[in-house]
């Protein structure tokens, strides 16, 4: 499943680990219907997720959505760029603007 939101101005200054941690703490709370319950493995081509089961940051809104995060059974699996191609056909950077 692939979901999407527009990051607000003050989301979008937030670091890359804070954009993508942030996907996946959104993405849980639309879909406990789906996923409460069950093992499931969540894809990311962002290598740095890796480390949210045990994060030990002094990044205070890391440290709470990894906390809200332990309610769900995971695992994630780190798929490098070129190898996640579906991912990057999704985004809105690939595609090119419209001039109409």
């Amino acid at each position: 499943m692939f979901l999407s939101k527009k990051l607000s101005e003050r989301e979008s200054h937030w670091s890359v680990s804070e954009k993508e941690c942030y996907a996946i703490v959104s993405m849980l709370e639309k879909l406990p219907p789906y996923v409460w319950g069950r093992r499931f493995h969540l894809q990311t081509d962002h290598a740095a997720l890796q480390w949210l089961h045990t994060v030990k940051d002094n990044n205070k809104k890391l440290l709470r959505w990894s906390l809200a995060l332990q309610d769900f059974d995971f695992e994630i699996q780190y798929i490098s760029g070129a190898s996640n191609k579906v991912a990057d056909a999704l985004s809105c950077e690939s595609f090119p603007e419209s001039t109409g």
